[in-house]
């Protein structure tokens, strides 16, 4: 049976080779590790691991959206995100971008093995609070949608624009609101002028919440 291939990505060494040492008593696993250089996406795709864990920093540097260009060059790719915290609202995001898990830095050795394991066999992997926090999120999002039907037969409270949905489309793909701006070509304050628009016409607390409702609407799709 060939070694399973993993490359680390971080943009901190310690992160790297403190992750390499967490796995080094994994026999039948191949880690490598990589930086997020100008080039890491060109080595990425020369090198193909079978998995890769790729820290939340280096997402929040390259764009979320990289997760989605991951999948579509490396359809094989088993890619898990290793966060700092919990809650974090950034997970469902991760999963609809193409990750298979969203796991923490300080998770234990044999626990992060085996996620990797079931990852690559297929199985959606998350920290166990991380799992809780997301179920709640979810419920939350149905509460508000049963809400919306009591009162107002499931519309919004007021239709979207035309320019609302083209920056909530962006914040389904993981988007900042710097990218937002730049690609709609608008400023980043008009950006969160029609964030703060689309949150009151969803009924929606947080972005997270933005998205899982205009998915569940069917105002986006990823």
């Amino acid at each position: 049976m060939s070694a399973l291939h993993i490359t680390l990505l971080a943009r901190i060494p310690l992160i790297r080779e403190g992750l390499r040492a967490l796995l080094a008593d994994e026999r039948e696993f191949h880690v490598t590790t990589l930086a997020p250089t100008d080039d890491w996406f060109d080595e990425l795709l020369a090198d193909k691991p079978d998995v890769l864990l790729v820290d939340v920093q280096v997402l929040e540097l390259e764009g979320w959206e990289v997760l989605d260009e991951l999948r579509r060059a490396l359809p094989t790719l088993t890619t898990l995100v290793l966060g700092d915290n919990t809650p974090d609202p950034r997970v469902p995001q991760a999963l609809a971008l193409g990750a298979r898990g969203y796991l923490l830095r300080d998770t234990m050795a044999d626990e992060m093995a085996a996620a990797i394991r079931a990852a690559q066999r297929g199985t959606v992997v998350l920290h166990p609070q991380l799992a809780a926090n997301l179920f709640q999120t979810l419920q939350r999002a149905k509460e508000i949608e049963r809400e919306a039907n009591v009162e107002g037969g499931g519309d919004l409270i007021e239709p979207l624009s035309a320019r609302e949905l083209d920056v909530l489309r962006l914040m389904t793909r993981g988007w900042a609101n710097k990218q937002i701006a730049a690609e709609l070509v608008i400023s980043e304050h008009t950006v969160k002028f029609h964030i703060r628009a689309i949150l009151g016409k969803l009924g929606a607390a947080n972005r997270t919440e933005a998205v899982t409702l205009a998915l569940h609407k069917g105002l986006v799709s990823l």
